[in-house]
C-alpha cells in the first residue's frame, strides 16, 4: 500500500470512528439514591454531563452512601448541582459531597433559611468559587442532550414558606418528561396546574416524600404519570400517605419506593425507558421493569405496606393536653414554643381543630405540614 492509499484509509477510518461517536445514541439514567428520609438523585445526561439533586440528610452514613454510590458510578464531576430547597433532609450532606467532587454549577432555590446545616452549605460554595444561580420560572437550561424547564418558584419567593419554595423543573428527553418536585405542597401543585393544564408527565418524583399535604388528586390525574418514585425512609411521619399511593395508583401509575425498593434506576433513550429496582417490596431481587411492564408487587400489598407504617405512627399527640415535653417531640417545636402552645390555650381555651394551632407564634404553614397528621384536639 503506498503512502497516498495509506492516507486516505487512515482518513477514512478516522471518519468512521467519529461519525460511530456522533451517532450512537446515549441512554439517560436517573437514580433514586436509598437515603432513608430524604432526597438526593443522580441524573446522568447522556451527553455525558452529571446532575445531583439534592444531597440527603446531614447524617455521617448518608453523606458518605451518597459519596460512595457517585464514586461507583465513576463520577469525577458533577457539572450541576440542584438544592431543591434547604431542609436539612435535602441539603445535609451537600458541603461533604462538595468537597469529594468538582462542582460547575449550583442551582439553589434561593430561599433563605436559618440553619447551620444551611449557613455551612452557602460558605462552602463561596469558598470552592462555584457559579452560583437561582432559577425561576420561565428559566430553561440545555444540558447536553437534555432540557431543565423550571417550573416553580416565580419571583415572589416571599409567598412561600421553604417546603413550596422549593425549585420544581422539567427534565425533557427526546420525546420524554420527566418531573422533580422537591418538597412542594398542594397549594403550589394547584398553581403548577393553572399554569401548566396540558403538562403530562412519563415520570414523577412525589412531592414530599408521599406526604397527605401533597399529590393534589387533580393536578396528578391530569399530569398522567406513568411512574410515581418516593423517596422516602424510615419516619415517625406517616409518609407515604397510603392515600397518597392509592391516588397515584388509581390513575394507573406504577409506585416504587426507596424504603421497600432500595436504589431504583430509571434508563430512558428519549421514547422508552426501564425502570431497575434493588428489591421488590417482599425484599426479594427483582430484574428490570420496562414503561410498560407491571410492578411485581400487587397494590393491595403496597397499601397494605403502607397503612401499616400509617397505623404505627397512629399514636397523635393531643394538643389540647400534651406536656411541653411531649409539644417537643413535633417537628421544629423547641421548649420555647411548646411553652407558647401551653399559653395559648390557657389564654384562649382549648383547640376545637388542629388547624387553629397556627394561631400560635412561631407555628406557620410548614411546620404545621409536617406534623398536621400527628396530632389530635381529642
Amino acid at each position: 500500500m503506498n503512502k497516498n492509499k495509506l492516507a486516505l484509509f487512515l482518513l477514512l477510518l478516522s471518519l468512521v470512528f467519529i461519525f460511530s461517536l456522533t451517532t450512537t445514541a446515549q441512554n439517560l439514567k436517573i437514580h433514586f439514591i436509598d437515603v432513608g428520609q430524604g432526597d438526593s438523585i443522580l441524573i446522568e445526561e447522556a451527553g455525558g454531563q452529571n446532575i445531583l439533586v439534592d444531597g440527603g440528610d446531614r447524617a455521617d452514613r448518608i453523606t458518605a452512601r451518597i459519596i460512595n454510590y457517585l464514586r461507583d458510578q465513576n463520577l469525577k464531576k458533577l457539572d450541576y448541582l440542584i438544592s431543591t430547597h434547604p431542609h436539612a433532609d435535602h441539603i445535609g450532606g451537600l458541603v461533604d459531597i462538595i468537597d469529594s467532587f468538582k462542582v460547575g454549577t449550583v442551582l439553589d432555590s434561593g430561599k433563605v433559611h436559618t440553619s447551620k446545616t444551611y449557613e455551612n452549605y452557602l460558605i462552602k460554595i463561596d469558598q470552592e468559587n462555584i457559579n452560583f444561580e437561582t432559577p425561576r420560572r420561565g428559566d430553561k437550561f440545555k444540558i447536553g442532550e437534555s432540557e431543565l424547564h423550571f417550573l416553580h418558584p416565580d419571583q415572589n419567593l416571599d409567598d412561600y414558606d421553604l417546603n413550596n419554595s422549593s425549585l420544581v423543573f422539567l427534565l425533557k428527553f427526546g420525546q420524554q418528561n420527566f418531573l422533580f418536585t422537591g418538597d412542594i405542597e398542594a397549594e403550589v401543585e394547584r398553581k403548577l396546574l393553572a399554569e401548566n393544564p396540558e403538562l403530562k408527565v412519563d415520570l414523577i418524583k412525589v412531592p414530599h416524600h408521599g406526604s397527605s399535604t401533597s399529590s393534589f388528586a387533580g393536578w396528578i390525574k391530569s399530569i398522567q404519570p406513568e411512574t410515581a418514585v418516593i423517596q422516602v425512609g424510615e419516619n415517625h411521619y406517616g409518609h407515604p400517605a397510603a392515600e397518597v399511593i392509592a391516588l397515584y395508583q388509581e390513575q394507573g401509575a406504577r409506585v416504587f419506593r426507596n424504603d421497600l425498593n432500595g436504589n431504583i434506576v430509571v434508563t430512558a433513550d428519549g421514547r422508552n425507558y426501564t425502570v431497575k429496582i434493588d428489591q421488590s417490596a417482599d425484599n426479594s431481587k427483582s430484574g428490570t421493569k420496562t414503561s410498560t411492564e407491571t410492578e411485581n408487587t400487587s397494590a393491595e400489598k403496597i397499601n397494605s405496606e403502607s397503612k401499616n407504617k400509617a397505623d404505627k405512627g397512629s399514636n397523635l399527640i393531643n394538643i389540647n393536653t400534651a406536656s411541653a415535653a411531649v409539644l417537643d417531640q413535633l417537628w421544629g417545636i423547641g421548649p420555647a414554643t411548646a411553652k407558647k402552645i401551653i399559653n395559648y390555650r390557657q389564654k384562649n381555651g382549648l383547640f376545637s381543630q388542629i388547624e387553629e394551632i397556627k394561631k400560635v407564634d412561631g407555628i406557620d404553614d410548614g411546620k404545621f405540614g409536617r406534623w398536621y397528621d400527628k396530632i389530635t384536639v381529642k
